[in-house]
């Protein structure tokens, strides 16, 4: 039985299944998988984007790094996060140059565990366009022996399909990466020039 939680079956607006087309790349550690949704011509085609990989780290330290606004800078492109208790229903942002670059608002909250949040983005035009969507990181133990190995999985639902999407993919690939890299090493994946 898989640890990964299920993925939801994805409906149109009726309320009626859709058929998804799902591609999987996979290299070290880290696996990506994009599903489409086809929908019919009245509405906008999403994609749900996942991005997998094993961390050498407990589940209390990832959740750490996901949460803890001392922490993201390090990964998360500069931004820090502002959760407050995590309570769900709580805003939360994530800030970068005085401003907020992401908002949203807390859905599920099981300390390290699973974060499922709304997702809207600010930092560019293209980014503040797309409405809104939601995003879950999920900290689960592996399915085989891995002493001190946890798998994060981030799954980010209801984009539209486009090249918003595929940069928003290249970005969790990134931020995710970095994440892995510091909680590893001690250090960020990257830093200023040498």
């Amino acid at each position: 039985m898989s640890k990964w939680p299920p993925v939801p079956r994805l409906r149109d607006e009726t309320g009626s299944p859709v058929t998804t087309t799902t591609s999987t790349e996979e290299s070290d550690m880290t696996t990506t998988q994009t599903t489409t949704q086809v929908t019919t011509p009245t509405t906008t085609p999403t994609t749900t984007l996942t991005v997998q990989l094993a961390v050498r780290a407990t589940p209390e330290q990832v959740w750490g790094a996901l949460t803890d606004g001392a922490v993201t800078p390090a990964y998360y492109l500069g931004f820090e996060a502002h959760y407050g208790d995590l309570s769900v229903g709580e805003s939360y942002a994530y800030t970068a140059g005085g401003g907020d670059m992401i908002t949203g608002e807390v859905l599920e909250s099981q300390p390290g565990r699973r974060l499922r949040a709304t997702f809207e983005g600010h930092w560019a035009p293209d980014v503040a366009a797309l409405p809104t969507s939601v995003v879950t990181f999920s900290i689960v133990e592996p399915p085989m022996p891995m002493p001190g190995v946890i798998f994060l999985s981030c799954v980010h639902e209801g984009l539209p399909e486009g090249e918003t999407a595929r940069q928003l993919e290249l970005g969790w690939v990134a931020i995710l990466s970095g994440l892995k890299t510091l909680l590893e090493t001690g250090a960020p994946m990257i830093g200023p020039p040498a």
